[in-house]
């Protein structure tokens, strides 16, 4: 479901501006770890990014389709992959007796976000008293 929401939500699009077919398959590190930019990989070789009226003409809808269907697939499988050792990880720690909590900094990071220079003291101490909070 995640998935899915990230793909309507543009990813698809974010996904093609990072395509480099130099870099394809060879390097993984940055960018190219990021979720959706390796499983896209093989999707971008069989058809590149190109630009929409690039695209007139061409009938390769179902083979195109089975090719994004297996990309989104893959990256469902290696998020759910991720998610899992990453609980692993979580589970280890408190085992080991660390005390962990949930931390969503969503409303910090926005006041951060929002400061300027030239803001005042008061603003400049809102996302500490946010964070302080959670």
């Amino acid at each position: 479901k995640r998935v899915d929401e990230m793909m309507g939500s543009g990813m698809f699009e974010e996904l093609s501006g990072f395509y480099d077919p130099v870099k394809s398959n060879t390097t993984r590190f940055g960018i190219r770890k990021a979720i959706g930019v390796p499983e896209f990989d093989d999707y971008f070789k069989m058809f590149p990014p190109e630009k929409e009226t690039e695209k007139k003409g061409r009938n390769f809808e179902a083979e195109r389709k089975a090719a994004y269907d297996k990309a989104v697939e893959d990256i469902k499988e290696n998020t759910w992959r991720l998610a899992k050792r990453q609980i692993g990880k979580i589970e280890k720690l408190r085992d080991a007796g660390w005390e962990i909590k949930r931390v969503d900094a969503t409303a910090s990071f926005r006041a951060v976000m929002m400061m300027s220079s030239s803001s005042s003291p008061e603003k400049r101490r809102e996302w500490r008293e946010i964070w302080e909070k959670q």
